[in-house]
């Protein structure tokens, strides 16, 4: 294994952001049977305009072993509830821990910065995905479904009074 490391993303990495959430949820999109042209919105479509977007509004981070972009995590806060969203971690990569290790990061700064719950959503369907967050502290919340998405949406979240701990 290289060197690992996670900075902040720059304004300037939105094409390596965008490409690695586009490799990562590759397969959401192929399993839940959407298209660009249909949802142009879903993660998995993201452009280098979005993800310049997200890293201009909210903290984007990105885990490289080496200089090889393999992870990316984004967060932000509202009071003191913080927000997780688009950890991704490509396909390659998946079952070491990586996705821990930005998670974890995430969430004790989350908690350096007074954030007493965190928060995030995953698509409802995808049973392995929840068990993942479940490992890592999370519980669901309610399940919600949007007029405008074809998928019902699981939410879930987590109380945090020390970084990582469950």
């Amino acid at each position: 294994m290289g060197r690992l490391e996670i900075v902040k993303a720059k304004f300037e990495d939105g094409k390596i952001i965008s490409l690695l959430i586009q490799e990562s949820f590759k397969r959401q999109a192929e399993l839940l049977n959407i298209s660009e042209s249909d949802y142009p919105d879903y993660v998995a479509f993201e452009t280098e305009e979005m993800a310049r977007n997200r890293i201009a509004n909210t903290h984007v981070k990105i885990l490289f072993i080496d200089t090889e972009p393999m992870g990316t995590i984004g967060s932000y806060m509202v009071d003191e509830v913080g927000y997780i969203e688009r950890l991704a971690i490509l396909p390659r990569f998946r079952g070491n821990d990586y996705g821990k290790r930005l998670l974890e990061k995430t969430e004790t700064e989350l908690f350096n910065s007074g954030c007493k719950v965190i928060n995030l959503s995953i698509v409802a369907s995808f049973d392995r995905l929840q068990k993942y967050y479940e490992q890592n502290g999370y519980q669901c919340n309610e399940k919600k479904r949007y007029p405008f998405l074809p998928f019902d949406v699981q939410y879930l979240s987590k109380n945090i009074k020390q970084p990582n701990l469950r």
